[in-house]
């Protein structure tokens, strides 16, 4: 039986978009926040260890990749490199395949992979706010606040 009505939005992201209420909030699993990309799982081929690399340090620069999501960022990066891996097939061979003596067409199979992958990747990349949607709903990222002891003394100089 599926829950009815809008689906909650994390404490995290309530937190950054600033329309957090401690007293509608629940305590929620903490994970460990990770500052250092760690190693990619050894089965990811090439092409999805790099993209891997380039999405942790895009999590890690706004804070929000910790322990408990890394394997959601493996799974981003292989289905990102699935996608172009299907692109290079469906611009090598098309996107209709023959099929037969008679030479009936159909749509290459690498056009549903293309599909698949492309809805996965947007899929688990709208969980850490990588779409216009999901970014607006998160806000800015708050910058550090200042030193305010340097702010007193550039108002005295």
């Amino acid at each position: 039986m599926g829950s009815t009505g809008r689906p909650s939005v994390p404490a995290r992201i309530k937190e950054l978009s600033g329309t957090i209420r401690k007293d509608r909030t629940r305590e929620g699993v903490q994970f460990e926040q990770i500052t250092i990309v760690p190693k990619p799982e050894s089965w990811l081929d090439y092409k999805a260890k790099k993209y891997f690399n380039n999405i942790c340090e895009l999590l890690i620069s706004i804070k929000l990749l910790d322990s408990g999501n890394v394997q959601l960022v493996t799974l981003m990066a292989q289905e990102f490199a699935r996608y172009e891996k299907a692109q290079r097939e469906i611009k090598k061979s098309g996107e209709v395949i023959e099929v037969g003596d008679k030479g009936y067409q159909q749509p290459s199979p690498w056009v549903a992979i293309s599909n698949q992958a492309q809805k996965n990747y947007r899929d688990i990349a709208t969980l850490f706010g990588m779409d216009p949607m999901s970014r607006q709903k998160i806000g800015p990222v708050k910058k550090e606040d200042k030193d305010p002891f340097d702010e007193l003394n550039k108002k005295y100089e």
